[in-house]
C-alpha cells in the first residue's frame, strides 16, 4: 500500500549531511540518497552517502520526536523483489499444502492481506545510534537474501559482523562507500508510537488483534480470541512470537513445556501448524520468516 498517496501530500526535504564529507570531484555523480517516512508525510534526500545518526536526526526535527524505537522500522525499497519472490514461494507452498490440509486457506488469506517489505534490521534507538559506532552504518542497501529463519546468529558471526561495521565507520564515508553507493538508494523509515496491541495470526481461523497486556503469557492471549479460533492442525505447544524488531523467539506453552515469555507492544504471534509432512517441513520457519518483513502497521 503506498501510504504516501494515502496521506494525500509529502514535504520533500533536501538535506546536506553535516556528518558526511563533500565527495570527490570523481564521485559528484553519487545519486541521492531518500528517505521516506510515510507517517509524517515526510521525504529526506541527501546529496550524498549517509549515516543513519542524521537521518533520524533529521526525522526528530520533522515530526517524529516520540517514537518507540522498539516497533520502528526501517526498509530497503531497492531490495524489494526479494521480498516479494520469497512472499510467493510462501503463498506457492502453502496452497500446495493446503490440497492435503485444507484449513491452510486460512493462513494463506491472512498472509495475503499483509503489506511486506525488504527489512532492514539495524538498532533505531536514536540513544543507542549515536553512542554505538558499530549501530550507525551508512544507508547503502544490502539486497539480502531473505529465505530461511535464524532465530539467533552465532556469536562468532556477530562479533566479525561488528568487527567489520566498526572497521568501516573508521574510514571517512567517502572511503566506506562500495559499489553499491553508487545507485539510487530509497528508503522508508516508520517511526510510530508505542503500539497498543498484539497480533495472533497463523493456524487460526483469521487474524487477530488483541490488547497489549502486561506480563501475560501466550495461554492468557489465547482465551482472549474466540472460542474455537484455533485450527485442528495449530500446533498446541510451540508457537513463535515475532518481536516488533524483527528478532524471532520460539515459545513454549503446553502445561508439560511452559516457558516465560515476553511480548513486546506490536509483537506478531505465530501459531505454529503441527505434524507436517517431511515435504513441508520448513513452512513454519518459512511464514515466520516472511513475517519479519511485514510492515506493522
Amino acid at each position: 500500500m503506498n501510504y504516501l498517496k494515502k496521506l494525500g501530500y509529502t514535504a520533500v526535504l533536501t538535506v546536506c549531511s553535516v556528518l558526511v564529507p563533500p565527495l570527490a570531484t570523481a564521485q559528484s555523480q553519487v545519486p541521492v540518497l531518500t528517505v521516506e517516512l510515510p507517517m509524517q508525510g515526510i521525504t529526506l534526500q541527501y546529496s550524498q552517502p549517509t549515516r543513519l545518526e542524521q537521518v533520524l536526526t533529521d526525522a526528530n526535527a520533522n515530526g517524529a520526536l516520540g517514537y518507540f524505537p522498539l516497533s520502528a522500522q526501517l526498509f530497503d525499497r531497492n531490495a524489494q523483489p526479494q521480498v516479494d519472490k520469497v512472499k510467493q514461494q510462501v503463498l506457492d507452498k502453502l496452497k500446495h499444502f493446503s490440497s492435503q490440509e485444507p484449513q491452510a486457506k486460512s493462513v494463506i488469506k491472512q498472509l495475503e492481506s499483509f503489506d511486506y517489505q525488504a527489512r532492514y534490521f539495524v538498532e533505531l534507538d536514536q540513544n543507542a545510534v549515536m553512542s554505538q559506532a558499530d549501530k550507525n552504518p551508512l544507508l547503502v542497501s544490502k539486497k539480502p537474501t531473505v529465505g530461511s529463519t535464524q532465530l539467533a546468529m552465532g556469536s562468532k558471526q556477530q562479533a566479525t559482523a561488528s568487527k567489520q561495521s566498526a572497521m568501516a565507520l573508521k574510514k571517512p564515508a567517502s572511503q566506506g562507500v562500495n559499489a553499491k553507493s553508487t545507485e539510487q538508494q530509497h528508503f522508508e523509515l516508520y517511526l510510530t508510537a508505542r503500539p497498543t496491541s498484539v497480533n495472533v495470526v497463523g493456524a487460526v481461523k483469521q487474524a487477530h488483534t488483541l490488547p497489549v497486556v502486561e506480563h501475560a503469557q501466550l495461554d492468557n492471549y489465547l482465551t482472549r480470541l474466540p472460542k474455537g479460533q484455533l485450527l485442528d492442525s495449530a500446533d498446541n505447544s510451540t508457537a513463535f512470537v515475532i518481536q516488533p524488531d524483527g528478532q524471532v523467539n520460539e515459545i513454549s506453552y503446553a502445561y508439560w513445556n511452559s516457558k516465560p515469555a515476553y511480548f513486546a507492544p506490536g509483537a506478531i504471534i505465530f501459531i505454529a501448524f503441527d505434524s507436517l509432512p517431511s515435504e513441508f517441513s520448513t513452512l513454519n520457519q518459512d511464514i515466520v520468516e516472511l513475517l519479519r518483513h511485514k510492515v506493522n502497521l
